[in-house]
């Protein structure tokens, strides 16, 4: 079974959460602006973005 994308990993972490993008964006450190691109998929999140997503979405699981 394929990873999940990361916009499909923010999106189910938010939801578990009951988090908003400005509040993911203010505790993972990213700026909201990216949060939403990054969930839209028009972007792909860049190496460091996606270890500093995945270590804070693992941190605060």
């Amino acid at each position: 079974m394929d990873k999940p994308s990361i916009s499909e990993t923010i999106i189910q972490y938010e939801k578990k959460k009951d988090m908003n993008d400005t509040q993911f964006a203010f505790e993972s450190h990213l700026s909201v602006e990216r949060v939403h691109n990054l969930k839209s998929g028009e972007y792909e999140a860049t190496p460091e973005e996606e270890k500093t997503i995945l270590e804070y979405i693992k941190l605060h699981s």
